[in-house]
C-alpha cells in the first residue's frame, strides 16, 4: 500500500486495524491486521500519489476516469464517465465537481488555446467556458445525438474521430465543422490523433495508418513491412530523429522519419511488459508506455532499451484506460484508470531509478533451496527413511536411492522488493554444464527425470534486474547404485569370470589337439586328390549336408535340388539338371551299382565347364534307405570341346554351300558332302565309286591338275563341268593336299562353288559399268578407259566433244520425258555418222564425245564435223512435234592439243565451248589461245570469289546535276574492284564474267548494301537529300525475289526507298517484257525510283516504255559523244528528250564531258547531267569531303541572296 502526507490518504490499505509492525533490513513496513492480512508498504511506494472516490467532498467523483487536461491557470481537468467533470488544484490537493446533472457518458475532453473545455459525450460535442467564479458555461453544442468517442486539439482545430471515410475536424474561433472525404470507401474509423511537423495529420482508421498532408490535400497509406496484423495503432511521437507509434499488439515501433521504415521494434521480446501499449507519454529523454495491468515502463529515445519497469504491484495493481496519460508542466506524470488515477514526479522517479539501477549492480545474495521433492511429493527430514536430516538449505549432500526416477528441487530469494524482477539461473553438474535461466513468469523450481546412478552437484544463482549473479548455491546430489552393480554382486561377477575364461582355455586346447589331427590326416588326402586332379565330395544324407575336398576354387557344388537344397540359382544346364536328377535317384534307390553322369555346371564367370560326376553309396539304414554317399567330380572340358569340334566339324562339312570331297592319294572319292551331290546331280553312291575327272576337258588336263597336286600340293581354277542332267555350269575350285602325322600327302581335300549366277551378273554389271542405260552407248567410264588406250599406245587420234544448242530450254519446258526421246534420237543420228570408222560415246546429259583413231586429217575430220552439225540441225520429230536444235563441236588432236587423256578432253571441251559462245551451231579447233582465255576467265572467277571473301568490292560515286540550277541532286553507285597487290581492276575485266557465272548477283547485293549505307550516313549528316542509283544486272531482275532482298536491305541498313533508284538497260527489260512489268510494278509499289540505262542503244520499243512505270531515263554517252559536231546525233538526243518529257519522264545524259554539249543539252531542256564536266567517279570519302563543299557553298549562296 501506499500513503500520501500531502491528503492524508492511503492507497490500498483496507484494514486499519493493526496487531502489530515490523520493519526489516530494506525499510519495508510489514502490517499485521486483524481479519485483513498483512499488508507491505516499501518507500519507493510513497513515491507514487493515488487519487480515488473517497466518502467526502474533496475527493473523485467517480473513479472510472477517460481523460485528463490542463487548462491555463494549472488546473487538472479529469473526465469520469458517469460523475461529471472534477477540476484538481494541483498546489493544494482538492477537488471541484462540475456537471454533476450531465446526462450522457463523457468519453473525453480537452482545452483549447482560448481555455475552453471541449466535452465529447454519447449526447454529442459540447464546447463550454470557465466563468470567472470558476463554473463552466456551455457556448456550443455540436453534432447533437452524435457518439463521440474521441477528439484531438493541435494545429489550432479539433479534430474528431469519425466512423465513417471522413476527416472532420472544427474550427474553436468559428465553430464551423469541416469534413475531407477520403477516395477509399472501405476505410471507417478515422481518427486523427497526431500534426508532425511536417503538416501531416496521422490518421488512425480500421485500414492502418495513414497520412494527411494539409497542404497537397493528399493522403497516403503508411506501409510498414512488418506483420499485417499491425494495424491498430494508439498514438504517435514525434523526436528529432524518429516517429514513434504505439500499437494494441505490438508493442512500439520506431520509424525513420525520412522514409517512414521500420527501425526497430519494441515489444515483449525486447523485455517491455507487454505488447499491448494503451498510453504513452513524452518526457525529457524518455517515452512513458502505460499498460491495460502490466504497469509502467520507461524507454529511452536515443538507445531504445527499457529503463525500468513499475510494476502492477507498485501500482497497487491498477488498471488503466486507453489514452488516459498527462504531463503537467510541473514534470508530474499522470495516468488514468478504472480505480482513479495515480500521479508521480517524472524527474525524480527517473532519478530514484538511477540510484536504484547503482544499487543493483550489487550482487544480490545466493538464494535459498526452499523444497525438495521425489515423485512429485515433498521431502522433509521428518519423515521416514527421509534422505533428509536437516532442511534441503542447510544440508550440503543428499544422498537417494538408485529407483529415483523423478527429482525437483525449489528455490528463492527471500524477501525482495519486487520479487517479479528477480531472475535465476541453475544447472546439474553430471549432465550439462549449462545454465538453464527462468524468467518471471517461470516457477523457481528445477526438475529432472531418469537420473543414473552416481554424484551429481546442483547450484543455482539469482540476480535482480541487471545487477550481477550471485554466489553459487550447491548440493550434492548422490544416486546409488542398484543392487546388481553393487560392490559384492561385482566381486562375485569377477570370480564368474575367471572360472568361465579357465574352462574355456581348457576346451580350446583340447579341440585344437583334435583339429591338429584332423587336418594331418585331411592334408594326405588333399595330396592324393591333388595328384588325380579330381575334386572328392561327401554327403551326410541325413544332415543335407556336403563335404568338398580339393576344391578347385572356379565354380559352386552342382545345384541339383538333391544333394543341395539352397537358395543359390542352380547352376547345371538346363538341358542337363533332368538327366543328373533321374541318374542320382536311380542309384539313391540301389537301381544301379554306382553313379556316373557327365553334365555341364556354370563357373563363377559364368562360363560352362564340362564335369564327369562318380559316386555310390556307402552307407544305408535298415530300411536300405542310403545314409552316406561319397565321390567325386574331375573336369573333363577339355575332352568334351575336342569332340565337339569333331562333331561342329562334320556337321560343318555336311550343311556348308560349298561343295566338298576328298580323295586318296589314287584320286578316289572316299567322302563327298550333301552340296557336292546337288550340284553334280550324283548320289554319295555314285560319287564314292568314281574318280577326280574334268569331263568338259581334254584327259591331258586332268592330268596336268594332278601332276600339279603332286609337286605342289594345291591346285585352284574356274571350270566347266556338266551335272548328271546334262546342264553346264561353271564352278571355282579349290583342292589341296592333306598331310599325315609324319608330314607326307595322305589325302586330297576338294572344296568348290556354283559360279555359273556370278558370271552371269558380272557380264550384266561389266555392260551396265561401260554403257550408258538411255541410249546404249558407251559411257564415260568406258571412253576414258578405251581413250586411254588408244593414248597409251601412242595412235594419232582426233577427239570431237559436241554439245546440243538450246536443249537446256526444250528439256525444262516439256519434261524430261521429252528430253530422254530427243537423246535417244540424237544419238540413233550420231551412231550411224560414226559408222565403223568412228566410236560414239554419251560422257551425260546432251554431251557426246567422237573418238576417230589412227586419223589426223583436218581435210576428213572438217567433213565429218560439217556432216554433224547438218545432221543435227534437220529437226526431230517427238509426238508429231518437230523440234529443231543446233550444236557446237570441238575438235582436239593427238599429240598437238595434249598428251594426256585429261588434257585432250579439256581442250576439246574449250573449243567446243568457244563455238557455243560464238553463237552456236559451229566447229572450233582448239588452239594455244584459246586456253589462255580459259585460264584467265577462270583467274577472274577465283579474282571475284576471293573478292567476295575478302570484302574488296567497293563503291564509287559519281555525281548527277541538275542543269537549270547547277546544284548536286543525285548520284550514281558504281562498283570498283581495289585488290591488295593488283590495285583497281576494270569493271569491264569482271562484270561480263560475273553476269556469265552469276556471281553478279552476290556483288550487286554487296553494291546495294554499301551505297545504302553511305547514303544513310549522309543523309543523316544533312549534306544529301536526293536518290543514289544502284545498276540492277540482268541476273538479279530475274530473281523472283528481288523488291524482298532490296527491301531488306533498305530496312536493316534503316534507309527509307525514297533515297534509291535502280537503273536497269532496257536490253534487260526486253528479254522478258511481261515478268520485268510486274516486277517494276513491285519495287514503283514499294516506293523506289525506277531509271531506264542506256536507251536507244538496243531494242528501243516505244510501245513498252509506255508501258513501264519509270520515272527517268538516261541518254547513253554513244548519242553525247558527237552532239557538238553531229546533226545527227543533236537530232537523235532532242527525240529521245522530246519523247521523254512526252511520256512525264525526267532525262539524264550520260557522259557530258564539255561546255558545249552542256549548252546543246541545256537548250533541249534535260533535266540532269552526269560526266566528266562535273566530276569523275569519286571514293566515299572523297564525294562525302565533295558534299560537305557544296553544302559550304550553298550556305554561303544564301546569305549573299540575304
Amino acid at each position: 500500500f501506499s500513503f500520501s502526507d500531502k491528503n492524508n490518504i492511503n492507497f490500498g490499505l483496507e484494514n486499519s486495524f493493526f496487531l502489530k509492525m515490523y520493519k526489516d533490513s530494506k525499510d519495508t513496513l510489514w502490517i499485521g491486521t486483524y481479519s485483513g492480512g498483512i499488508y507491505k508498504h516499501t518507500p519507493q511506494a510513497s513515491k507514487i500519489e493515488f487519487f480515488q472516490k473517497h466518502n467526502n467532498s474533496n475527493s473523485l467523483s467517480g473513479n472510472n476516469i477517460w481523460r485528463l487536461a490542463q487548462d491555463k491557470n494549472n488546473s487538472i481537468w479529469i473526465a469520469t464517465q458517469s460523475n461529471g467533470l472534477n477540476k484538481f488544484d494541483q498546489k493544494n490537493y482538492t477537488f471541484t465537481h462540475h456537471l454533476k446533472d450531465f446526462k450522457h457518458s463523457i468519453w473525453n475532453l480537452l482545452v483549447d488555446d482560448k481555455n475552453q473545455i471541449w466535452v465529447a459525450s454519447s449526447g454529442g460535442l459540447f464546447v463550454y467556458e470557465i466563468s470567472n467564479s470558476g463554473e463552466l458555461n456551455v457556448i456550443k453544442k455540436l453534432m447533437p445525438n452524435k457518439n463521440i468517442e474521441y477528439i484531438h486539439y493541435f494545429g489550432g482545430k479539433v479534430w474528431i474521430k469519425s466512423l465513417v471515410n471522413e476527416i472532420l475536424s472544427v474550427d474553436p474561433l468559428t465553430f464551423e465543422l469541416t469534413s475531407v472525404a477520403l477516395a477509399n470507401n472501405n476505410i471507417r474509423d478515422v481518427d486523427p490523433v497526431f500534426l508532425d511537423s511536417q503538416n501531416n495529420v496521422w490518421l488512425l482508421t480500421s485500414l492502418g495508418m495513414m497520412l494527411y498532408n494539409q497542404d497537397t490535400k493528399q493522403v497516403n497509406q503508411l506501409i510498414l513491412n512488418v506483420d499485417d496484423s499491425v494495424r491498430y495503432f494508439t498514438s504517435v511521437i514525434e523526436t528529432d530523429n524518429a516517429f514513434w507509434l504505439s500499437s494494441f499488439n505490438h508493442g512500439m515501433l520506431k520509424l525513420d522519419k525520412a522514409s517512414y521504415r521500420v527501425i526497430s521494434i519494441i515489444d515483449a521480446k525486447s523485455g517491455l511488459s507487454s505488447n499491448q501499449v494503451i498510453t504513452t507519454i513524452l518526457h525529457g529523454e524518455s517515452i512513458w508506455l502505460g499498460f491495460t495491468s502490466e504497469g509502467i515502463d520507461e524507454v529511452s529515445i536515443s538507445s531504445g532499451k527499457i529503463l525500468q519497469n513499475i510494476s502492477p504491484e507498485r501500482l497497487g495493481y491498477s488498471e488503466l484506460n486507453e489514452g488516459v496519460g498527462l504531463l503537467t508542466n510541473k514534470h508530474k506524470l499522470m495516468f488514468g484508470g478504472t480505480n482513479g488515477f495515480l500521479m508521480f514526479d517524472a524527474t525524480e522517479f527517473s532519478a530514484a531509478n538511477e540510484q536504484q539501477t547503482i544499487a543493483k549492480q550489487e550482487p544480490a545474495p545466493a538464494p535459498t533451496l526452499t523444497q525438495l521433492s521425489l515423485f512429485n511429493h515433498e521431502i522433509t527430514q521428518h519423515g521416514d527413511n527421509s534422505p533428509l536430516t536437516a532442511p534441503i538449505d542447510l544440508v550440503e549432500q543428499i544422498t537417494l536411492p538408485f529407483n529415483t526416477y523423478m527429482l525437483s528441487i525449489k528455490f528463492a530469494q527471500l524477501n525482495p522488493i519486487e520479487p517479479k524482477a528477480i531472475q535465476y539461473r541453475y544447472k546439474l553438474l553430471g549432465i550439462s554444464d549449462k545454465w538453464i535461466e527462468t524468467d518471471k513468469d517461470s516457477p523457481r523450481k528445477a526438475q529432472f527425470s531418469h537420473l543414473e546412478f552416481g554424484t551429481y552437484e546442483f547450484q543455482v544463482q539469482s540476480r535482480n534486474g541487471n545487477s550481477p549473479w550471485s554466489e553459487i548455491k550447491s548440493v550434492k546430489i548422490n544416486i546409488a547404485p542398484p543392487p546388481w552393480f553393487s560392490q559384492k554382486a561385482i566381486i562375485l561377477y569377477g570370480i564368474l569370470i575367471s572360472l568361465l575364461v579357465i574352462y574355456w582355455i581348457k576346451q580350446v586346447r583340447s579341440k585344437n589337439a583334435i583339429r591338429f589331427s584332423i587336418k594331418e590326416n585331411e592334408e594326405r588326402l588333399k595330396l592324393t586328390l591333388w595328384s588325380s586332379g579330381d575334386e572328392l565330395w561327401d554327403w551326410d544324407i541325413y544332415q543335407g549336408q556336403v563335404y568338398r575336398s580339393n576344391t578347385w576354387g572356379t565354380l559352386d557344388f552342382p545345384q541339383d535340388d538333391i544333394r543341395v537344397n539352397s537358395a543359390y540359382e542352380a547352376n547345371i544346364h538346363p538341358n542337363d539338371i533332368q538327366r543328373v536328377q533321374e541318374t542320382l535317384r536311380e542309384h539313391l534307390k540301389n537301381k544301379t551299382e554306382h553313379y556316373e553322369i557327365a553334365y555341364r555346371a556354370r563357373t563363377y564367370k559364368g562360363e560352362w565347364l564340362w564335369l564327369l560326376d562318380r559316386g555310390k553309396v556307402v552307407s544305408r539304414d535298415n530300411n536300405n534307405q542310403a545314409q552316406r554317399m561319397t565321390g567325386t567330380l574331375k573336369n573333363i572340358n577339355h575332352l568334351k570341346l575336342a569332340e565337339e569340334q569333331l562333331k561342329l566339324f562334320k556337321r560343318s562339312i555336311e550343311t556348308i554351300s560349298d561343295g566338298v570331297f576328298i580323295t586318296d592319294m589314287s584320286f578316289k572319292f572316299i567322302s563327298v558332302n550333301n552340296s557336292y551331290c546337288k550340284y553334280t546331280g550324283e548320289t554319295r553312291e555314285q560319287a564314292l565309286a568314281s574318280y577326280l575327272t574334268f569331263h568338259q576337258y581334254p584327259g591331258a588336263f586332268t592330268e596336268e591338275v594332278k601332276k600339279a597336286l603332286r609337286q605342289k600340293g594345291n591346285w585352284f581354277g574356274e571350270v566347266e563341268s556338266r551335272r548328271t542332267d546334262g546342264e553346264k555350269y561353271e564352278m571355282e575350285l579349290n583342292i589341296d593336299a592333306i598331310n599325315d602325322e609324319d608330314g607326307k600327302p595322305a589325302h586330297y581335300v576338294g572344296v568348290f562353288s556354283d559360279i555359273t549366277t556370278r558370271k552371269v551378273t558380272e557380264k550384266e554389271l561389266l555392260k551396265l559399268a561401260n554403257t550408258d542405260p538411255l541410249t546404249e552407248l558407251p559411257n564415260r567410264s568406258f571412253f576414258q578407259a578405251s581413250h586411254a588406250n588408244v593414248v597409251r599406245r601412242n595412235t594419232h587420234h582426233a577427239l570431237i566433244c559436241l554439245d546440243m544448242d538450246n536443249f537446256k530450254k526444250i528439256n525444262d519446258s516439256l519434261g524430261h520425258q521429252t528430253g530422254d526421246i530427243l537423246i535417244k534420237q540424237i544419238a540413233k543420228r550420231l551412231q550411224r555418222i560414226a559408222g565403223t570408222d568412228a566410236t560414239c560415246y554419251r560422257l551425260g546429259g546432251d554431251e557426246f564425245s567422237i573418238l576417230i583413231d589412227k586419223t589426223t586429217d583436218v581435210h576428213r575430220i572438217t567433213h565429218f564435223a560439217q556432216t554433224i552439225l547438218d545432221n543435227m540441225a534437220r529437226p526431230f520429230l517427238i509426238n508429231k512435234q518437230e523440234f529443231v536444235l543446233g550444236a557446237s563441236v570441238g575438235i582436239a588432236f593427238y599429240p598437238e592439243d595434249g598428251s594426256t587423256t585429261q588434257e585432250m578432253l579439256k581442250n576439246a571441251d574449250t573449243a567446243m565451248y568457244f563455238a557455243k559462245n560464238a553463237g552456236g551451231n559451229k566447229y572450233q579447233f582448239f588452239s594455244g589461245e584459246m586456253n589462255q582465255n580459259a585460264v584467265r576467265q577462270l583467274q577472274i572467277e577465283n579474282l571475284i570469289r576471293h573478292g567476295l571473301k575478302e570484302d574488296l568490292f567497293t563503291v564509287f560515286y559519281q555525281p548527277k546535276v541538275d542543269i537549270a540550277s547547277g546544284k548536286l541532286v543525285s548520284m550514281e553507285a558504281l562498283v570498283r574492284y581495289e585488290h591488295p597487290d593488283k590495285g583497281l581492276v576494270s569493271p569491264s575485266q569482271f562484270i561480263p564474267l560475273a553476269e556469265e557465272t552469276g556471281q553478279i548477283i552476290d556483288i550487286g547485293e554487296v553494291v546495294l548494301r554499301k551505297a545504302c549505307e553511305d547514303t544513310k550516313r549522309w543523309v543523316d549528316a544533312g549534306l544529301f537529300t536526293g536518290r543514289v542509283a544502284v545498276n540492277i544486272s540482268a541476273r538479279q531482275f530475274e530473281l523472283p525475289d528481288l523488291d524482298e532482298r532490296i527491301i531488306n536491305i533498305l530496312q536493316r541498313v534503316g534507309l527509307s526507298p525514297l533515297h534509291l533508284e535502280c537503273e536497269i538497260t532496257e536490253g534487260t527489260l526486253m528479254q522478258n517484257p511481261e515478268s520485268a512489268l510486274r516486277m517494276m510494278q513491285r519495287l514503283r509499289e514499294r516506293g523506289i525510283h525506277l531509271a531506264l540505262d542506256d536507251f536507244g542503244t538496243g531494242y528501243s520499243s516505244l510501245a513498252y516504255l509506255k508501258r513501264f512505270p519509270i520515272n527517268t531515263l538516261k541518254i547513253d554517252k554513244a548519242f553525247i559523244d558527237d552532239i557538238a559536231t553531229s546533226a545527227e546525233d543533236r537530232h537523235m538526243a532532242e527525240a529521245i528528250i522530246t519523247i521523254a518529257h512526252n511520256l512525264g519522264l525526267k532525262v539524264v545524259a550520260e557522259g557530258v564531258e564539255h561546255e558545249n554539249q552542256l549548252s546543246i543539252l541545256r537548250r533541249y531542256k534535260c533535266e540532269m547531267l552526269q560526266g566528266y564536266l562535273y566530276s569523275k567517279p569519286l571514293s566515299s570519302p572523297r564525294f562525302e569531303r565533295l558534299l560537305k563543299e557544296n553544302l559550304q557553298l550553298s550556305k554561303i549562296i544564301h546569305k549573299s541572296d540575304i
